[in-house]
């Protein structure tokens, strides 16, 4: 009885999710326009070649010249048919379970799906696709549905071809595939190697040797001529060649405290574990920090970064088992639920933040050691 009311809670802060998902999207594509946004699903090979990103984008703008429907509108029902899919399997997934006040703990993380509720704007970019795609992946692995190896290659590449980005997760299909598949290990690593590793780096080789700059010198006008107009150029007047290392010496703070919802997260996840009895794959989350580093060494958007990968781990999380709870259990969950509630994580140089009191005093606490530090250094 207690884990059914638990299951329609889910259900609803699933709902809740789907709605602020689905109002962010519309607000951003269609009434915004915002260059961040509709501009990053809109990247195209049409109005000058063959690039990185431009995918989807060159079916939007297909689709818009044989229908005449307007390119906001267009990429606002693909993405409100993707997030309408996954919080649906979301559902589905998550109801068969045993679920604890534990469950809920980890669905409310800042860095998580919580999210949400703390940095709407996370939604609508292109991370919900490989999102849909691996929580389609897990649960057919899960079912011991059997998914031939080309098509996981060939959705790999297109997951590449939508986002680069999508290359630096790859350690999670890898590892769900050898962990949920009850074939030998050998020949796992085997297929892992050639259907999923291979096939990415050939990808990845391919885009940054010939694919050309995002922004072409035709861009904006290319779609000024499709009957688009960005409220915010966004990703079309970015620089290329803009100095990341600076911009992190300049919010040298926001980024450093990205640890500190890091460490929250992990404790949180490790709590669920414990709780649960399962045990933790050190080796697979060595690899996947290893797979992550050069992404945060060139995308600023940091916590975008961090949010997918606890995403991705608490649709696998999912599929473990659990055990039953306890009264003991259920107060720490309480707490950790409450918890929750008091921090945010950004998408931008925002790495940690809590009520006003306990933010003022960390910053306080950071800036006295960093200046110790540094004036120790400097002796």
């Amino acid at each position: 009885m207690k884990s059914k009311i638990i299951n329609y809670i889910i259900s609803i802060l699933f709902l809740i999710y789907y709605f602020i998902s689905i109002q962010n999207s519309y607000l951003q594509v269609v009434t915004y326009k915002n260059g961040w946004y509709l501009g990053e699903w809109i990247i195209n090979y049409q109005d000058g070649g063959f690039k990185r990103r431009g995918l989807f984008g060159s079916i939007f703008i297909f689709l818009n010249e044989i229908t005449h429907i307007k390119i906001e509108y267009l990429v606002f029902s693909f993405l409100f048919a993707i997030y309408t899919v996954f919080f649906f399997l979301l559902v589905k997934l998550f109801w068969k379970n045993n679920n604890s006040l534990m469950t809920i703990a980890i669905l409310l993380l800042p860095s998580a799906f919580g999210m949400l509720l703390k940095d709407p704007t996370i939604a609508a970019k292109k991370d919900i696709f490989f999102m849909l795609l691996y929580l389609v992946y897990f649960m057919s692995l899960k079912a011991k549905m059997i998914i031939p190896d080309f098509i996981i290659a060939f959705f790999i590449i297109i997951c590449i071809l939508n986002h680069e980005a999508s290359f630096f997760y790859l350690p999670f299909v890898a590892f769900t595939y050898f962990i949920k598949n009850k074939a030998p290990a050998i020949s796992k690593l085997k297929k892992i190697f050639i259907f999923q590793i291979l096939p990415a780096i050939i990808t990845m080789g391919i885009l940054y040797k010939f694919g050309m700059d995002i922004r072409t010198n035709d861009s904006v006008t290319f779609l000024k001529a499709h009957g688009l107009q960005l409220g915010q150029l966004g990703i079309y007047e970015y620089d290329p060649n803009f100095d990341v290392l600076n911009f992190y010496k300049k919010h040298i703070y926001g980024y450093q405290t990205y640890s500190i919802s890091l460490l929250i997260s992990l404790i949180t996840f490790g709590i669920y574990y414990k709780f649960n009895e399962l045990k933790i794959n050190f080796r697979f989350i060595i690899v996947q920090a290893l797979f992550l580093i050069p992404l945060f060494y060139i995308a600023y958007d940091w916590g975008r970064w961090i949010n997918i990968v606890f995403s991705l781990l608490t649709i696998y999380v999912a599929g473990e088992k659990t055990l039953a709870s306890s009264t003991k259990k259920d107060i720490i969950a309480l707490i950790v639920i409450a918890f929750n509630f008091l921090w945010s994580m950004m998408v931008l140089h925002q790495g940690f933040a809590t009520f006003p009191a306990l933010d003022s005093f960390i910053k306080k606490l950071y800036y006295f050691i960093f200046y110790k530090i540094q004036n120790i250094f400097q002796l």
